[in-house]
């Protein structure tokens, strides 16, 4: 399925993803009444544990519930940690992703990605890492570290911004050049850029974010120069990413939103909480809207709209990622890569939560499972 969102295949695969998968919908963190804690009655090896990205937790913890009740059991069980505390919402508190392996719950891809080259291991079994892979809403970096990590592409994502209904924002597209001077508190005034009298609220998710740093990036900016410009003023407020209460209804309110998270909390899979409160996704240098509909199975979902993530608003446009080291387990490997688990239940696995398949075609600039 190239760049088509539902293929024609898609009913049949979800009736056999049902068949290999079980039953139960998606659950935060392995136990969802005791966030942080391991899968009870497995020890450190049998664990394969992921953390990262706040964008697409769900859909992970989704992916794990699936996986795990196949029959024959598979050789590992899945363990998926949420960014941020699904009960409390607490961030940076410990977690135990195995027995022997306690460390502070990584929030977001960037936290992600650091705690897994730091190749933490049980103390009850050196031979078992604390984290496995890492849900990454952003590519390979240059970093070193980085060169002992494969990328598996798994989705399309855009980062847009989000405002809330009542906003003071214009209703028309705002600009990169807009978003940027907005976002390093040059812009200051709504009625600057064509909307309503009164002060910008610029909300910023934890500098741990991929999302954050994704879209300073797709504006032209980065968070030295966000931090240069609003320090100190009375303007700039802490938000969660992908969480429109954190901006308690705030109208002046403007804050990055991940689309395909935006459209999960429309379309409320198993395991997703609506933290929109009344949030949008606002346009960028085009009228061409940031998400569209899809059906599966007969029910209609919100998910990205590819169009989005080309022509004026390109740069918006993202890859998700599954994160692993180089000399993983190839069982592990084998649920990430072409062919493997994840890309055979795309469809079904993915649509729910917003976002939109690469497809299978390995003769295309992006397909799912592709390695880099």
């Amino acid at each position: 399925m190239n760049r088509r969102i539902i293929s024609a295949a898609a009913v049949g695969a979800f009736a056999l993803m049902l068949a290999l998968g079980g039953v139960g919908g998606a659950q935060a963190d392995p136990v969802p009444n005791s966030p942080g804690t391991p899968p009870p009655g497995k020890t450190a090896a049998q664990i394969y544990s992921t953390v990262g990205a706040d964008a697409f937790a769900e859909l992970t913890n989704n992916l794990t519930v699936k996986f795990n009740a196949q029959s024959p059991a598979p050789g590992h069980t899945l363990a998926s940690y949420d960014a941020i505390n699904p009960v409390t919402g607490a961030a940076g508190e410990n977690i135990t992703t195995k027995p022997g392996c306690t460390l502070a719950r990584p929030n977001g891809a960037n936290a992600g990605i650091t705690a897994i080259t730091l190749n933490q291991q049980s103390t009850v079994d050196p031979t078992a890492y604390c984290i496995d892979w890492v849900r990454s809403s952003r590519a390979k970096g240059t970093a070193a570290a980085e060169a002992a990590l494969t990328f598996y592409a798994q989705s399309r994502d855009a980062v847009s911004y989000a405002v809330i209904g009542n906003s003071y924002a214009p209703t028309t597209p705002l600009t990169t050049g807009q978003l940027k001077d907005i976002f390093e508190c040059t812009t200051t005034d709504w009625s600057e850029v064509g909307g309503q009298a009164g002060d910008i609220h610029v909300y910023l998710p934890p500098a741990s974010a991929a999302t954050l740093t994704f879209f300073l990036q797709a504006i032209g900016t980065n968070l030295n120069n966000v931090n240069a410009g609003c320090a100190g003023l009375p303007t700039l407020f802490n938000g969660q990413q992908n969480d429109g209460e954190s901006m308690n209804g705030d109208p002046q309110g403007i804050l990055p939103y991940a689309v395909t998270k935006w459209a999960a909390q429309v379309n409320q899979p198993p395991g997703i909480q609506d933290l929109r409160g009344g949030a949008h996704i606002g346009l960028v240098n085009t009228t061409t809207p940031p998400t569209t509909n899809a059906t599966l199975t007969g029910t209609t979902y919100r998910v990205l709209n590819p169009a989005f993530t080309t022509g004026t608003s390109a740069s918006f446009g993202r890859i998700f990622f599954n994160t692993v080291r180089n000399d993983a387990p190839q069982e592990l490997k084998d649920i990430f890569k072409e062919g493997g688990y994840l890309c055979v239940h795309a469809d079904e696995l993915l649509v729910p939560f917003g976002n939109t398949p690469l497809g299978n075609d390995t003769t295309a600039s992006r397909y799912c499972g592709q390695a880099s």
